[in-house]
């Protein structure tokens, strides 16, 4: 069993191991817990009503740069996935749009995620709730 560090945030290398997720998510979830300073993975963060409004926000921004400056063209893919689902988190749990995105975008993005088979199916379903409550933001 992989112990922490002992300086309260373990080594990346130790979260890379502890990931319980797919491994596409690895990056993901060293990001969430680099971020937030938890020990929470990636899915369960993003699709639970409890992660705050201003985790979100932190998450988008970390995933936005994920998806321009990501070393691979499948980290990049995985930013752009995960910055969509912060934005139909913030709109699921916190009924704020928490992007500049025009709506038509928006309702695209979140299509998108509901139909990538790829993507573990809570991030499905969010994107899917985010996409009913879109027309009431129009």
């Amino acid at each position: 069993m992989n112990t922490p560090s002992g300086s309260g945030i373990n080594h990346p290398i130790e979260w890379a191991m502890e990931t319980n997720d797919e491994p596409m998510f690895m990056i993901a979830d060293w990001l969430v817990k680099d971020t937030l300073g938890t020990t929470t993975d990636a899915k369960t963060v993003l699709t639970s009503k409890t992660t705050s409004l201003v985790d979100l926000k932190r998450l988008k921004t970390i995933f936005k740069h994920l998806r321009i400056e990501g070393e691979t063209t499948a980290d990049r893919r995985l930013g752009a996935r995960l910055y969509a689902t912060t934005i139909a988190s913030g709109l699921v749990f916190h009924e704020q749009l928490i992007s500049d995105q025009s709506i038509p975008r928006l309702i695209q993005a979140f299509s998108d995620l509901e139909q990538d088979g790829n993507l573990p199916q809570d991030i499905r379903n969010v994107a899917r709730q985010a996409t009913e409550l879109m027309p009431g933001f129009a």
